[in-house]
């Protein structure tokens, strides 16, 4: 294995735990029956943290599958 290689399964393994980190440190959007239909979150303002949140899970988890994806279809290790 190249140092290519071991920089991409690095960066690979941080995509990963920082999408779940950053779902995990999310807060629940709503409880109950009323989450279902999606009145729970009709009058919820959403925090600036949750927004970040939301945007670095998004982010990471894009980097996790792309980097994922290279990894298996160039068969770098």
């Amino acid at each position: 294995m190249d140092t290519r290689a071991i920089v991409l399964i690095v960066l690979d393994l941080v995509f990963a735990a920082g999408a779940i980190v950053s779902i995990l440190f999310m807060n629940p959007k709503g409880t109950g029956l009323g989450a279902i239909s999606g009145g729970a979150s009709v009058f919820h303002n959403r925090s600036t943290r949750d927004i970040l949140l939301e945007r670095l899970a998004t982010i990471f988890s894009i980097c996790f599958v792309l980097t994922s994806l290279f990894l298996a279809v160039f068969k770098v290790f």
